[in-house]
């Protein structure tokens, strides 16, 4: 256990249990972010009481996006979002959802690297005031009741403060007469307190980088301060004066989705679960002994991990997403009690013992908060369009928003009515073999034979067809795959009676994906026992299968020797890369002699490790060089040994490396033609929007550019799609493929098909003529081989 302490200078009190914090304002029901207490929740009171068995929409309204949440009192909900060219924030009544007021933030604040549009940060309501984050840093106040701007302070302006790469997201709370934000403004100045009449500052304390935490209030031995998390340390502050009552390094992460975005979970008695990494979280204890404070780490494990949904507490219990999985763990070991792939990943609020979840697809359910189990008491289908926030209580009534709309949600009385999955089978031999299964007393012969009729898995039944069976003990198999979807996993359903699971797509009758099965809710998804062909892309070491229509490329196969070409290795100094020491594999075709006058084109794959390894590129060049493909140099680049995954990540100094560096010594070194329209610049995944851009930006150098699957949220100077200007000004060759199934999150904003549909468009309309085009395919080497021919 380690342990750490840090001095008090205040007052002397003797230890005593957490006690939670007041509310930040009595005339405020839901006030802010995690509720009235800092912790999602409301105690001493249910949603379904008085005999109410049902959920009601009672009123919906429309919105732009955004991820704040709803803050509801004064007879107002107020949340925030992007409506047309501004970010706002808004009011509406309780009673009738009528829009009340209106107030302009800024300019929309566009989404990007996955995220969509609008605010990120959850308004708060207290004092007959709205307190709010704008995504650049707009800090202000309003009155509650009309909208109108008491104050705004731009952090980013006017107190340095840095903006995280997806924007501020930090939500403010008003303890003990201080508007707490934490802020990020460099050494001293981590999170700050303002007063909430002018805006003025009027402290800020630590020294950390702060991303997506947002703080909370809690007491500790008789102690009301805020506690403050930032990538790297926990900060006990006394919110009055600013002073730092303990420090603790947290251990976490610097992940989004782990230590960037820790909200910490009050979990009693000076306890705090926090989601310090994106593989684990962890309880740590604060205690007060006299003038000391020692904070030690209970435990920690992968219970609860991979997830953006702050988990809540009840007598003993944790509850929350393990990724996409429900999961509730006892707090006092960590130990998982129990999980459950209902209802679904979503974002989760505790009333007395209920829990309600609003999942990401927009379901609303509300079940049992019990270490025994699941067990849902009702349920509706609330939004069309996805949600991304905790739903808010007040009054007995609870208010939720989506990407697009807010709603009021009241409880009915009647028969409850909870909705069943379909299977989706469809007709045909396979359901006729369920249904054989059924009827049979002996289910285990029946499944053995239908099983050894099979020549091939998954087993696909007409042009358009598949079923994805999984025979073994478990407890549960879920499936992920490029058809579902990145982030998700879908539950496979299980035959009565059997250890056999399935499940059923469609899919375009030539289409190739890449998929998996998760074991009781293990880690990492693994291979399809039955289907020998390997997968990759997204999901790691699985498996790929195609479509009867889908037709294997004869290039990958190993060529004749006489056809062979071979490697040599260039090896510099990078100062593009700060002075890392690079490699480049030269590929030279069969037949080359150094000594003849001959010239050739060249080509740049970018990501060459992958290309060669994974692609299988070298046999591919062999055997169209001389037939489809006229002879060429081909230069693979290497990666950063030390950091290949993060090596693209930065296009700018990778692009000018190989401009500047590479290419020079290219063209002195070999006998290939140095002019731009004989040289090419290539690449898959992330690799191909790498390639697109440095085309872009560097017509001089590269005339030609192919990308298959592109990744294209790319961290770069410029987006994209602002880089292309017209084919007069940039005329290049150039080739797109991508893949209908590629990396995509539905319950996110990033579609990389679109982003290749939009961006080929863009092309077509500056007066470029791109060849490619979409087919259904998956991603990664497993799905793109067969598109380098």
């Amino acid at each position: 256990m380690r342990v750490w302490q840090a001095r008090n200078c205040g007052l002397f009190f003797s230890w005593i249990a957490l006690a939670w914090s007041a509310p930040a304002v009595a005339d405020a029901q839901w006030p802010g972010l995690r509720g009235p207490d800092f912790d999602g929740s409301v105690r001493g009171t249910n949603l379904l009481r008085d005999g109410a068995t049902g959920l009601s929409v009672t009123w919906k309204r429309a919105l732009g996006s955004g991820y704040s949440a709803v803050s509801v009192g004064d007879g107002r909900v107020v949340t925030m979002f992007a409506a047309g060219e501004s970010d706002v924030a808004a009011g509406f009544d309780v009673d009738s959802g009528e829009e009340v007021w209106r107030y302009t933030i800024g300019g929309t604040y566009t989404g990007h690297y996955g995220s969509h549009d609008g605010p990120l940060a959850t308004p708060l309501l207290a004092g007959g005031r709205v307190y709010g984050l704008g995504p650049r840093g707009q800090l202000f106040a309003l009155d509650a009741a009309t909208g109108t701007a008491a104050w705004t302070v731009n952090l980013v302006e006017e107190h340095e403060a840095v903006k995280p790469f997806f924007g501020f997201s930090t939500s403010p709370i008003l303890v003990d007469g201080a508007l707490i934000v934490e802020m990020g403004a460099g050494e001293g100045k981590a999170v700050a307190g303002f007063d909430p009449d002018s805006g003025e500052l009027v402290w800020s304390v630590g020294d950390d980088k702060i991303d997506y935490q947002s703080p909370i209030a809690a007491t500790i031995g008789g102690q009301l301060q805020v506690l403050a998390v930032g990538d790297k340390h926990v900060f006990g502050i006394e919110p009055s004066s600013g002073k730092v009552l303990w420090t603790y390094e947290h251990g976490g992460d610097e992940d989004a989705i782990g230590g960037g975005s820790i909200i910490p979970v009050p979990v009693g008695e000076g306890r705090f679960l926090l989601l310090s990494k994106a593989d684990s979280s962890a309880m740590i204890q604060v205690a007060r002994n006299g003038s000391e404070y020692e904070i030690s780490e209970l435990w920690a494990n992968n219970s609860i991990r991979g997830t953006y949904v702050t988990p809540v507490y009840r007598d003993g219990f944790l509850y929350g997403m393990t990724g996409r999985v429900l999961t509730c763990v006892d707090a006092s070991t960590g130990e998982t009690q129990w999980r459950s792939r209902e209802p679904g990943d979503g974002f989760l609020t505790l009333v007395g013992d209920e829990l309600v979840i609003i999942t990401k697809p927009g379901s609303l359910h509300v079940a049992k908060a019990s270490p025994s189990g699941y067990e849902e008491l009702a349920s509706t289908d609330l939004f069309e369009e996805h949600a991304w926030s905790e739903v808010a209580f007040a009054n007995g009534t609870l208010f939720a928003r989506s990407m697009a709309n807010l709603a009021r949600i009241d409880v009915t009385s009647g028969e409850i009515q909870l909705e069943a999955s379909t299977p989706g089978v469809g007709g045909g031999g396979f359901a006729s073999f369920l249904a054989e299964v059924e009827q049979a007393s002996d289910k285990r012969s029946v499944v053995d034979a239908f099983l050894e009729r099979q020549t091939s898995f998954p087993i696909i039944e007409g042009p358009d067809r598949v079923h994805f069976v999984y025979r073994g003990e478990a407890d549960d198999i879920g499936i992920v795959g490029d058809m579902i979807g990145s982030r998700r996993e879908e539950p496979m359903v299980r035959v009565e009676g059997t250890a056999l699971y399935y499940f059923s797509s469609r899919l375009e009758p030539d289409a190739s994906i890449n998929y998996g099965f998760i074991k009781d809710f293990g880690d990492e998804p693994s291979p399809d026992p039955l289907n020998p062909s390997a997968g990759d892309g997204v999901f790691g070491e699985v498996s790929w299968f195609a479509m009867p229509a889908w037709q294997p490329p004869t290039f990958l196969a190993e060529a004749a020797p006489a056809r062979q070409g071979r490697f040599e290795t260039v090896e510099w100094e990078s100062e593009a890369r700060e002075g890392q020491k690079r490699t480049a594999q030269v590929y030279l075709p069969a037949g080359f002699d150094a000594g003849s006058d001959r010239r050739y084109p060249s080509a740049y794959f970018f990501a060459g490790k992958e290309a060669l390894e994974d692609g299988g590129l070298k046999n591919v060049l062999d055997n169209l060089l001389g037939e489809t493909v006229k002879p060429l140099i081909a230069i693979f680049v290497m990666p950063d040994e030390e950091n290949s995954r993060g090596d693209l990540r930065r296009i700018d100094p990778y692009g000018a490396m190989v401009v500047s560096e590479l290419v020079p010594m290219i063209d002195e070194k070999y006998p290939t033609i140095p002019d731009a329209r004989a040289r090419g610049a290539i690449g898959m995944g992330r690799a191909g929007a790498g390639a697109l851009y440095t085309a872009l930006k560097h017509p001089d150098v590269f005339r030609r550019v192919g990308s298959q699957g592109a990744f294209m949220p790319l961290r770069s100077e410029t987006p994209l799609p602002e880089m292309v200007r017209t084919a007069d000004d940039q005329p290049l060759t150039i080739y797109m493929g991508w893949g209908t199934y590629q990396w995509r999150s539905p319950h996110e904003a990033w579609d990389t098909a679109q982003d290749n549909r939009e961006l080929w468009e863009l092309l077509r309309e500056r007066g470029f003529t791109p060849t490619g085009g979409e087919s259904p395919d998956g991603s990664g080497w497993s799905c793109w081989r067969s598109r380098t021919g």
